[in-house]
């Protein structure tokens, strides 16, 4: 149940931040314009508000049960790792020698995070 919820956790997340991006494309989603606030939602960032929400609800319940020490890192580089791929495929954003060598690095610093004393 544990792998399916950080699973969950890491999707909801990811794909939240995506269409998030996706949505801003066309503005930022809150602005202040001639003395009125004026709001950009679309369809996109109404997913992805709605999935940041579903993540977060699932993030609580993870954090509730498990070690901070354990969940955080664990569910931060694979969010890192999913939106890191999803930005090239996706967004065309390029991949640089730095990007790839701190991707290199969260994957080392969860090795060493999970290793059996």
């Amino acid at each position: 149940m544990t792998k399916i919820l950080i699973t969950l956790y890491i999707v909801t997340t990811s794909l939240a931040l995506i269409l998030l991006k996706q949505g801003s494309k066309t503005g930022a989603l809150v602005a202040y314009i001639g003395n009125k606030l004026h709001f950009n939602f679309n369809a996109f960032t109404l997913s992805g508000i709605a999935l940041y929400g579903i993540s977060f609800a699932v993030y609580t319940y993870l954090i509730s049960r498990y070690e901070l020490g354990y969940i955080i890192p664990l569910t931060a580089a694979f969010v890192y790792l999913v939106i890191f791929t999803a930005s090239f495929f996706v967004f065309k954003e390029s991949f640089t020698a730095t990007k790839i060598i701190g991707i290199a690095l969260i994957i080392l610093g969860l090795t060493f995070l999970n290793l059996k004393k």
